[in-house]
């Protein structure tokens, strides 16, 4: 995985959603390089563990009158020595070492070619030491575009206009105001699903249309569907407790049986996704594997597919339009019936692109819906059959909005 992917995901996600922060983010995605990933076979029906989340908090230093020292190596074109060579830790990828110039001057990764996902600012560090102790500020972008004329959302969104608009003049980031939830763009395209080489389930790759759409950045929260069942409660229409009501209030909700996730996403103004919704929110318009691309996970400290923490705690585990925890966290409810051929059913055998695909006419299990995530090496293409009628320790949900006016079908 190249850097500039790494940055790409930092610039994607902070810098829609929060355009002029600065934080240490950075620092601790270079920091996982050295520290590998976390898998391992996933226990669907295993109490998952509960970790408390990592929340950077960051403290961006002054910037100086003059260009500062030099960190980890020389400067882009600056005439003078640079520090004494390290050896690398081992495992770590020679592709991802680079020379930064001075502090507080944008840098760019370099190799291939420039780009504006590539820039980035170090705001702090000092010569010799490496990349675990610098503060890394992604390059300030600006946001630009205006809102499309006649566009409108549903009763109940508003638009976020800070956080900019798409060259389609769609806002990228919206608000869902009875859940208070944020929503992300996922453009309309024709993008690829599935895998030629992974489970039998998710055979074959084939491509599919599908419409805008906008997804909840976050997995329902335990404090969201308290709200929700509270409101309920006084209707004198009850919900059942959910399996982590105590917990956290940004955890995701476990343990909701799928007609309730499905009740709450209609009471939020919204629907339950399905499993192309979901899968193309984690590929991006790229197909990756996973949402941080084709290589193997970064995680700043150990992570399984059991593990359950705060909503967001892993930053690179953030997919090309700024949506968290679509590869690990909980897994989630789609609308669709499951079967294991459903893949091969939207393929068909026409060569054409399915156009909204929203699942199997019928399962091949009875009374079993798709969930999505969690898989053992976290592909996007991971997806299982669960009961509807039970809640699983190991399942939450996120909610969709769908935009009613067809876009053009051209990928």
């Amino acid at each position: 995985m190249r850097l500039s992917q790494l940055f790409l995901h930092v610039r994607s996600g902070l810098g829609i959603t929060h355009p002029n922060t600065v934080s240490a983010i950075g620092a601790a995605l270079l920091l996982a390089l050295c520290m590998g990933c976390g898998s391992g076979t996933p226990k669907p029906q295993a109490k998952p563990k509960i970790i408390p989340a990592t929340i950077p908090n960051p403290v961006a230093a002054p910037a100086p009158t003059k260009p500062g020292p030099s960190v980890a190596g020389k400067a882009k074109g600056a005439n003078q020595k640079s520090a004494p060579a390290k050896p690398l830790p081992p495992g770590t990828d020679p592709r991802s070492v680079f020379d930064v110039s001075a502090i507080s001057v944008t840098n760019d990764v370099g190799a291939p070619a420039t780009n504006s996902s590539d820039l980035f600012q170090v705001e702090s560090g000092s010569r010799g030491i490496d990349s675990t102790r610098m503060t890394v500020a992604v390059a300030a972008t600006n946001l630009k575009g205006q809102l499309k004329q006649g566009f409108k959302l549903p009763a109940g969104f508003e638009v976020l206009p800070d956080a900019g608009f798409s060259d389609d003049g769609l806002p990228l980031r919206i608000r869902c105001t009875k859940s208070s939830s944020v929503l992300a763009l996922v453009p309309a395209g024709v993008v690829r699903f599935g895998t030629n080489s992974g489970p039998s389930e998710s055979q074959p790759e084939f491509s599919a249309h599908l419409d805008t759409y906008y997804l909840e950045v976050f997995e329902v929260a335990v404090e969201q569907f308290e709200t929700y069942r509270h409101e309920m409660k006084e209707k004198k229409k009850p919900v059942p407790t959910t399996l982590n009501p105590t917990a956290p209030p940004r955890t995701p909700v476990l343990g909701v049986p799928w007609g309730n996730a499905q009740a709450y996403a209609r009471w939020a103004g919204m629907d339950l996704p399905t499993e192309l919704e979901l899968e193309k929110a984690a590929r991006g318009p790229h197909s990756f594997r996973t949402p941080w691309g084709d290589g193997r996970a970064i995680w700043p400290h150990k992570r399984t597919p059991d593990t359950i923490t705060l909503a967001g705690s892993y930053a690179s585990d953030m997919s090309p339009y700024g949506i968290y925890d679509l590869a690990g966290n909980a897994k989630e409810w789609c609308n669709d019936q499951y079967s294991d051929q459903a893949y091969r059913e939207a393929a068909g055998t026409s060569g054409e692109a399915p156009h909204n695909w929203g699942g199997p006419k019928k399962s091949l299990v009875a009374n079993q819906r798709v969930v999505k995530g969690g898989g053992a090496d976290w592909s996007a293409w991971s997806r299982q059959g669960r009961e509807i009628g039970r809640g699983f320790p190991d399942v939450g949900f996120r909610c969709v909005l769908r935009i009613t006016s067809p876009e053009p079908k051209a990928g």
